[in-house]
């Protein structure tokens, strides 16, 4: 019985911990990884891959600023890491066709899943 709570106890903490990101050390390398998943689900052109390469770069350079807030105070950190997605979403629609905008919206996995990089645009 002992066994079977801890081992419940420890399923929750680690679902838990699993949807909050942390912040990427590889920027330039995950900004890559994500364009390479963009163009091939989008077939985005050469100057939209370049225009959407700054707008990720940017976007996961902020969002690393405000990752640390998570366990601080989660209510400031949902406001702003729903600010900035607005934000950056605004910039997506500008630099895709109407399109390509929909199917990105419809590229966003169910659940915050770290390994695929596609999450960390949406969660």
């Amino acid at each position: 019985m002992k066994h079977t709570l801890l081992l419940s106890f420890l399923c929750c903490i680690l679902t838990i911990t699993s949807f909050a990101q942390a912040p990427i050390t590889n920027v330039e390398g995950h900004t890559n990884a994500i364009i390479g998943k963009l163009t091939k689900s989008l077939s985005l052109k050469e100057d939209q891959q370049t225009k959407l390469r700054a707008y990720i770069s940017e976007f996961i350079t902020q969002r690393n600023t405000v990752v640390a807030e998570t366990k601080a105070n989660p209510k400031a950190y949902d406001a702003k890491i729903k600010s900035m997605h607005n934000g950056f979403y605004k910039k997506l629609k500008t630099a895709m066709t109407t399109e390509q905008y929909d199917s990105f919206l419809q590229l966003k996995p169910a659940d915050n899943d770290p390994t695929n990089v596609l999450s960390q645009l949406y969660y």
